[in-house]
């Protein structure tokens, strides 16, 4: 058994990569011989995502293609992004190979011809959705009899971590990038050390800026990983723009805020009806903390018995596969 492994890996974004980890830890257990994309060719067993030749060769090695996590198919970010994921779907459709998203959210999808391919690409028979949130999934559900409700694939990476380092920060902020920096102030009358940890590169100048602002340490180095990882496992409290250090916050029962994200908000219902979590600006923030840090979310039994199940569905979906190749 040989598959593709896709996804927007290899930018140095903190959620993409813990997905990608979380990937490859079950494509290495259950020995999957596996290709990846990424944006150069690193190794033999890598291809250039912007390379078609190496994509099609690699989707013709393999007995699948699978896309591993994240909000690929939504076109707010990038029409461009959308397209390519949407064809490179297709060109394994018309070599024969099924399509598997594993751990995705799809939309949103803004432009009516992106809704159109979104649409058709779901309803392919040889397509097997598996969304992260209950939206996608109802969308999904209603086009494909394949669909299941997944985990997150970075929670198969999260647990593995044993121990957990020192509390060493009393709130970590993960912005995003932003013109009112002054949102921020409200922080000083809550924490007197906070670390600014941007969790890609996108975001560093800006976390400089409210940084300096709030006489705050500021990571200015994204790509390391490991670092970032444990700077938001060392915090208290997390304020986050983005997506997975809220996930990871909600795993490890670390109270946190969500600031206008509706990616969380989306993915967190399947779990919680509580909205203290997800607030739309910072002015929202002094009211909930208090009932935040009495009674933070703490997911890591729920969200290890999703993510055991999903992978099991995983697995026997690319033993059919196989078996339907061979046969």
């Amino acid at each position: 058994m040989k598959v593709l492994l896709s996804g927007y890996y290899g930018y140095g974004n903190l959620g993409d990569e813990l997905m990608r980890m979380g990937m490859e830890d079950f494509l290495k257990r259950y020995k999957i011989d596996y290709t990846i994309a990424l944006p150069k060719r690193v190794s033999k067993d890598s291809v250039s995502r912007f390379n078609l030749l190496e994509i099609i060769g690699a989707i013709f090695d393999a007995d699948a293609l699978i896309y591993g996590g994240g909000g690929l198919l939504q076109d707010v970010t990038s029409t461009r992004s959308f397209l390519y994921y949407v064809t490179t779907i297709y060109i394994s459709l018309l070599m024969g190979k099924p399509v598997i998203l594993f751990g995705n959210s799809f939309g949103p999808v803004k432009k009516p011809l992106n809704r159109f391919l979104l649409r058709k690409t779901i309803k392919n028979g040889k397509v097997y959705p598996f969304p992260r949130d209950l939206v996608s999934y109802r969308y999904a559900k209603r086009l494909n009899k394949h669909t299941e409700l997944s985990c997150d694939p970075s929670v198969r990476y999260l647990a593995t971590i044993q121990t957990l380092p020192e509390k060493t920060f009393e709130a970590v902020l993960v912005p995003r990038k932003v013109e009112n920096i002054g949102k921020y102030d409200c922080l000083k009358r809550h924490f007197e050390k906070v670390i600014v940890c941007p969790v890609q590169y996108s975001d560093v100048e800006t976390a400089k800026k409210i940084a300096q602002r709030l006489d705050a340490e500021v990571i200015d180095n994204p790509n390391d990983i490991q670092n970032v990882l444990s700077i938001i496992l060392s915090s208290k409290f997390i304020i986050s723009e983005r997506f997975h250090p809220t996930l990871i916050a909600a795993y490890f029962g670390i109270p946190f805020i969500s600031l206008e994200n509706s990616k969380a908000e989306r993915f967190f219902k399947k779990y919680t009806d509580r909205r203290e979590f997800f607030a739309k600006d910072m002015l929202e923030f002094p009211q909930r903390y208090e009932k935040i840090v009495s009674a933070p979310l703490y997911l890591k039994t729920q969200m290890d018995k999703e993510c055991e199940e999903s992978f099991k569905k995983l697995y026997k979906i690319l033993i059919r596969i196989k078996t339907l190749n061979i046969t």
